[in-house]
Parts: C-alpha cells; sequence; structure tokens
C-alpha cells in the first residue's frame, strides 16, 4: 500500500512536469503556426493539446496500475499458500489406488564367477521380490461434503469423504522364471492413498471367501514402491497355494482438500462420486455420465483396462505406471476475488482514458478549462478504486466490496468536475457516464465466458462514440474561425 501511494505522489510530480511540457508544446506551435491566438488555430491547437495531455495522463495511470496489480498477485500468493497449508494439516488432494493383493516370492539369481586359480564356479544368489495382483472387478461409490477452513482472513475449501466400495479378486499366478518359493500365507491386501493423516477411520475390510483363514487386523504401512501404493494400509491375509476367488469389501472414511482421483485397476472398474460442491473440474478420464445442479453434482465412470498400459499382475521391483490413467475430479473454485480484481485491472486503463475523453468533451462543447491538476486528481480518484476493491473484497463478498469501492470514484468524481465548471449538468453527465462504466464492468467480471467478447465490444463502442463526437470537430473549429 506505501507502494502505490509513493506511486500516486510520483504520478503528481511527472504531471507538473507534464504541465511544463505542455506549456513548451503550446509555446513552439505559438512559433511556428504564427498567430496562435487567431481563433482557428487556437481551437485546434486546444484540441491537439489536451489530447496530448489525456494521453500522457493514460500512459502515466499504467505506473499506479500496475503496483496494485502486483499488490494483487503478492496476495493472491499469500493465499494459495495458506490453502496450502490448510491442506497438508487438514488432508491433501486424494488419489485412491486399490485394493490391490501383494504376494511374495523368492527366486534364484545363477551367476558364473573365476577365482584366482581359473576354476569356474557358480554363484547361487536368493532374491526376494513380490507379485502385485490387481482386481478383477473394482467398484467405488464416494460421497464428499463440502466445507470451509479458516486461518486469519482466508477460506479454504476442504471435504469429509464416505468412500464405499468392493473388489473382486480372481487370478491365477504366472509362471515365475528360477522361483524358489512363493510365500502364499504372507500375502497382504493393499490399499494406497495420498496420505495416511486424513484417515478419519475404516469402518469396513472385510474378505469373503472360501478357505480363507481369520483375518488379521489392518496395519499401517504397504510395503510396495510402486508410485501411488507406497502410502497407505494393508491388511494380512492367508491364502492356498491355488487361490480361489474371493471378494474384499470396504468402507473407508477420509478428509481431503481440491479434488479427489481413483485409479482404475481392475479389469472392469467403475466410480461414482456424488458431492455437495457444484463446480467440479474433471480431468484425466473423463466420466461418462455426470449431472450438474446449483446443489451439487454427480458423476459415473466406466473404464476398462484396455485404456490403461499396466498388465493385470506385474512384478513389484519392476514397477507399473500406475497413475497414467485416473479418473480426477477438481473441487473448482470458478474465479477467487482476486482473479476477479486482476481481471478489472485489465478495464482500468480504458475506464481511466474514457474518463478523460468525457472530460476533453466538456470543455470542448462547453468552454470551461480544467488544469493538468484537476485532470491528475479524476485519475488518482479513478485508479484508487482498484485499491480499494483489493482491500475490501478479502473482508466481504467480492458484489458488496465491489459496489462500496466504486462508490468513491462515483460520488467524488462528479463531484469534483461539477465544482470544477461551475456546471452541474456537467457533474450529473459525469455520474451517469460512471455508473454505466462500472455496472459495464461488474457485468464482465460475472460473466467469465463471455468476459472477452463483452470486453471487445466495449471497445468497438467506444471507438464508434469517438468518431461519431469528432466528425465535425474540424467544422466547429472553422465556425468558432468565422465568429
Amino acid at each position: 500500500m506505501i507502494e502505490f501511494f509513493a506511486g500516486i505522489v510520483i504520478l503528481i510530480i511527472v504531471a507538473v512536469f507534464g504541465f511544463g511540457a505542455f506549456a513548451l508544446i503550446k509555446g513552439g506551435l505559438a512559433r511556428f503556426g504564427g498567430n496562435i491566438e487567431s481563433p482557428m488555430l487556437k481551437a485546434k491547437s486546444s484540441l491537439f493539446l489536451k489530447g496530448v495531455l489525456a494521453a500522457v495522463l493514460c500512459v502515466l495511470i499504467i505506473a499506479p496500475l500496475a503496483m496494485v496489480q502486483d499488490m494483487a498477485w503478492e496476495r493472491e500468493s499469500l493465499y494459495r499458500d495458506v490453502v496450502h497449508e490448510i491442506g497438508e494439516s487438514w488432508g491433501s488432494e486424494q488419489l485412491l489406488a486399490g485394493p490391490v493383493l501383494a504376494i511374495p516370492y523368492n527366486y534364484v539369481v545363477i551367476t558364473e564367477e573365476t577365482n584366482d586359480d581359473g576354476e569356474r564356479k557358480e554363484r547361487r544368489t536368493v532374491m526376494h521380490d513380490e507379485l502385485i495382483i490387481l482386481p478383477k472387478d473394482l467398484d467405488i461409490k464416494a460421497q464428499l461434503n463440502h466445507d470451509f477452513r479458516d486461518r486469519g482472513i482466508y477460506h479454504s475449501l476442504v471435504y469429509q469423504s464416505t468412500i464405499e466400495g468392493k473388489a473382486q479378486f480372481d487370478f491365477e499366478v504366472p509362471t515365475i522364471n528360477n522361483v524358489e518359493h512363493i510365500y502364499f500365507d504372507a500375502a497382504r491386501l493393499v490399499f494406497g492413498l495420498s496420505a495416511n493423516k486424513a484417515i478419519d477411520g475404516v469402518d469396513v475390510f472385510t474378505v469373503t471367501g472360501e478357505g480363507l483363514e481369520p483375518q488379521a487386523n489392518l496395519m499401517s504401512g504397504t510395503g510396495v514402491t510402486t508410485e501411488a501404493l507406497r502410502r497407505g494400509f494393508h491388511r494380512p491375509i492367508a491364502l492356498s497355494e491355488n487361490p480361489v476367488p474371493f471378494s474384499l469389501n470396504f468402507k473407508i472414511r477420509l478428509r481431503g482438500s481440491q479434488g479427489i482421483g481413483f485409479l482404475p485397476l481392475g479389469e472392469t472398474s467403475t466410480f461414482e462420486l456424488t458431492t455437495d460442491w457444484p463446480h467440479p473440474s474433471f480431468s484425466g478420464m473423463l466420466p461418462t455420465e455426470r449431472n450438474i445442479s446449483d446443489t451439487g453434482f454427480s458423476a459415473l465412470w466406466e473404464i476398462s483396462h484396455l485404456s490403461r498400459n499396466y498388465p493385470q499382475i506385474f512384478v513389484e521391483s519392476r514397477g507399473a505406471n500406475l497413475v497414467e490413467a485416473q479418473a480426477h475430479t477438481q473441487l473448482f473454485e470458478p474465479v477467487t476475488h482476486y482473479g476477479k480484481v486482476e481481471r478489472s485491472l485489465k478495464y482500468g486503463l480504458l475506464f481511466v482514458a474514457l474518463t478523460f475523453i468525457v472530460l476533453l468533451m466538456f470543455e470542448l462543447s462547453q468552454g470551461h478549462s480544467l488544469s493538468v491538476l484537476q485532470y491528475v486528481m479524476v485519475g488518482a480518484a479513478m485508479t484508487l478504486f482498484y485499491l480499494v476493491l483489493l482491500a475490501l473484497s478479502e473482508h466481504l463478498s467480492f458484489t458488496m466490496a465491489y459496489i462500496a469501492a466504486a462508490v468513491m470514484p462515483i460520488v467524488s468524481i462528479p463531484a469534483y468536475v461539477g465544482s470544477a465548471t461551475g456546471n452541474r449538468n456537467a457533474g450529473l453527465i459525469m455520474l451517469s457516464m460512471l455508473l454505466g462504466l462500472y455496472t459495464l464492468l461488474y457485468s464482465i467480471l460475472r460473466l467469465e465466458d463471455y468476459a472477452l467478447l463483452m470486453g471487445s465490444g466495449l471497445l468497438v463502442a467506444v471507438l464508434l462514440t469517438l468518431m461519431y463526437l469528432t466528425r465535425r470537430q474540424a467544422n466547429k473549429a472553422e465556425q468558432v474561425a468565422e465568429e
């Protein structure tokens, strides 16, 4: 904020020097144009000089507008950092990977070595690895309820979720070269998550199948190094040497923020997501069906294993890129108030230029002459609107902040112009013009998809209006000369 006011002071100082340049240009016109006091030349030079003044001030206004924009970027960066910190504390963006079955085994690696006497001997090394077996069918239903967590003046969107699902396992153990022993009795069911600290509870994790031994307790960690399975929990399960099909039913309560994703690990994967947040942003594999309303949205994915590039059974040491295909949903916040402030700043120079043009038209049509300082004061009031908008938007809704910030230029500038020109009608015309401009700006900020179209339409309308108002300016100058 100090930098902003310093910019305003610099703007006023530069404007004083600009006034000196204005006088020099006027003197130069008098020197090279002959009699500057002639009515026709005086009218033309007045139009030229005032146009130069307005253009110079518009260029100078860029400096404080840029300072406000830098301040908005800085505040938004701080906001993003706070949101990230809250997300890390509450629960980060969740990516669910699982369940999968991990079966450890040993295999033998035989190498030949030559000793110092030149004798060749075989060296037998026992290596350890694991088979990662993905489910044949995977069905997950997730219910998300959004909430907000506050830190100071900042709000972070978070959610609590209930994940219910069922996974069917039906497989044949593949042939493994030089296998020594497969530890079916030391198998485990692994469920991968982005962060264990976001687990509120596991209500159900039940295995159903013939010949299975009593189930052990859930244990933290996965013991798997494959990406997406490194963090989570597991349950030991004892299988027979000829595994029979079995199923796993689970129900997990999770916390998270920003978004949630699912990995299609089954030969057939079905995901159903329902939430009370009305602004989804789908990425990765798009849903087969979706329904979005003002009260929330629901989405359904039906994904075949043919849409990804890793097999249903792979060796853990060789790895697999499980995250290459995922059904991801971002809980999207359409436009933050910082984004709206930054968007409004893009039209700042245009609004200041339009205001100067209206002032210029007042001078030409009514014969009132405004000083350079008065032009600077009007430009400063227009620029100060954006700083007030940025400050208020952090404490009020954007609509209320916009109205409160717009009151300052809408009231002060017409009163100032009316007092400076001694013409109440001039102030009323300025008031109506500013009301129209700020109403139009608010409409542009509200319409995200059509903002560029409306902004372009505004520029076209301004150009056509200026062409209409200045179409007979030369004739007016000649009429003044004749009089």
